[in-house]
């Protein structure tokens, strides 16, 4: 199909994305995806022949959207390495300011997988957990760097630590949508930065 068929794939992929966020991925059909993108049934197979197929599409698209937000975040704040706080805090920094320019509440394709388990296979659900497990190990490679410099004003374990920035994060999407207030996420990581600044002493 060529530049087209890119173009299709690209066009089911996103107005998919949009009606899995809106009515779960259970209560997303063939039909209605087919009724937002203006194609036919032809089309669609032709590019997805499962619905299970579609999944894996989006949630390996969504995925790689991720990462390549942590790695670019990662990137930019390189040249802050020798300043293991600074650097921390300036990663936070930048998803507060990716946050505080939305007008709509943040979805996350992770939690509508995770909510209906029973609809995905096990390398899908994987993928998910993947996903998180490396926001871990990037949370553990800058915050294992900071306690090497600083000291830590209470006792906490670095894993519980390191999953911190997800849970305020990808819960904050939740409490967003539920009050549809999109400053919200953006509020929640300036708060999450706050406790760190407060938690390390840089020693003397």
């Amino acid at each position: 199909m060529g530049r087209d068929g890119t173009k299709t794939k690209n066009k089911i992929l996103s107005e998919s994305k949009s009606l899995v966020f809106k009515n779960g991925f259970s209560g997303t059909s063939i039909d209605q995806i087919l009724e937002k993108t203006g194609i036919t049934k032809g089309a669609f197979f032709y590019h997805f022949k499962t619905k299970n197929a579609l999944a894996k599409a989006l949630i390996e698209e969504y995925a790689n959207e991720d990462m390549n937000h942590m790695n670019y975040v990662l990137e930019k704040t390189e040249s802050l390495m020798g300043d293991p706080l600074h650097r921390l805090l300036q990663f936070i920094q930048e998803f507060i300011d990716m946050m505080s320019d939305i007008t709509e509440p943040p979805s996350c394709l992770y939690a509508s997988y995770v909510n209906e388990p029973n609809y995905f296979s096990e390398e899908i659900l994987t993928s998910v957990s993947d996903s998180i497990l490396s926001w871990r190990k990037t949370f553990e490679y800058l915050l294992g760097n900071v306690m090497k410099e600083c000291e830590k004003k209470i006792n906490v374990d670095l894993v519980s630590l390191s999953d911190l920035f997800t849970v305020v994060f990808e819960g904050s999407f939740v409490v967003s949508k539920s009050l549809n207030d999109p400053s919200l996420t953006a509020r929640q990581l300036k708060l999450l930065k706050n406790y760190f600044q407060l938690l390390f002493e840089v020693e003397k």
